[in-house]
């Protein structure tokens, strides 16, 4: 059902693997998605990768102030020692790996509440994305469209890092190979008003089926392709059926839920790609191509 879709969509959707080492040295690689959208290098992902940047961030500045304050104190070794302890679990070191070696991500905006960040690839190679997504007409979107979610869920990464550079190894991440879609339909659009900075209206599509870890940032789709919306989280709905289930001989009661995939609508979407002035591929333009001046 979704195979022409899926060949269109894994043109644009890339691999982003984040990379973080903690204090006491242990690592680790999450992987999402993200949506290139044109021959620009202009690219739609979730606000949310980039939580552990800005942890990042705030764990430096808090080792930088214990270092401070532990070396400000006289230590006498036949008094307890006052070293304060850093956590174990602060991040010492970060790296984003966008899709292809040697690329960063600059002019970044990023909106936590509507949970979306928009960048541009630099340097970016237009040869290197041979089709753009197409967004889907908001009034042509119908409740009970069967719709696909593409991304990368599922990938295990043992990642390195060089002491030297003080950089990470990561294994090559094939993406035709590692793209995993997921179908359901379209349930539901919520709107929630407008965010907090006014810059967009936060609506929401539901889909009847869960997104895994690893979808986050890439596109809901149709069998078309085109694109209704991006992947931002899932929510457990309560569904107040309260089974009595029994194990090892004790019964206990379970509480069922419903997984629902929730993405940011494409409506949402376009306020926040025409603030940026970023130029995009919507069904029904003449031109196939609209340009926002």
């Amino acid at each position: 059902m979704f195979a022409d879709a899926c060949q269109k969509v894994m043109k644009y959707t890339r691999p982003v693997a984040i990379s973080v080492r903690h204090y006491d040295g242990s690592l680790r690689t999450d992987v999402g998605a993200m949506i290139v959208v044109n021959s620009d290098g202009w690219i739609l992902t979730a606000a949310h990768m980039f939580d552990s940047f800005f942890k990042f961030q705030n764990d430096l500045k808090k080792i930088e102030e214990i270092n401070g304050i532990n070396s400000s104190r006289s230590q006498n070794s036949k008094s307890p020692s006052s070293e304060i302890k850093i956590d174990k679990d602060l991040i010492t070191n970060h790296s984003f790996w966008w899709g292809w070696d040697g690329v960063r991500v600059n002019n970044v905006m990023i909106n936590r509440q509507a949970d979306i960040a928009i960048g541009k690839l630099e340097p970016f190679d237009p040869s290197w994305v041979t089709e753009y997504p197409v967004f889907a007409d908001p009034e042509h979107m119908r409740i009970g469209t069967s719709v696909c979610r593409g991304g990368f869920p599922f990938i295990k990464i043992t990642p390195e890092f060089l002491d030297g550079p003080k950089a990470f190894r990561i294994p090559k991440l094939v993406s035709d190979n590692l793209f995993y879609p997921m179908d359901g339909l379209y349930a539901h659009m919520e709107n929630r008003g407008k965010s907090v900075d006014g810059s967009c209206t936060l609506r929401y599509i539901e889909v009847t089926t869960p997104a895994l870890k690893g979808h986050s940032g890439g596109p809901i789709f149709d069998r078309d392709g085109r694109i209704f919306g991006m992947q931002i989280f899932t929510e457990h709905r309560s569904m107040d059926f309260h089974p009595t289930a029994e194990l090892d001989g004790q019964k206990y009661i379970e509480n069922q839920f419903l997984n629902l995939g929730v993405g940011l609508h494409v409506s949402t979407l376009f306020e926040m790609m025409e603030m940026r002035g970023i130029r995009y591929f919507k069904e029904g333009d003449e031109s196939g191509f609209r340009i926002v001046d």
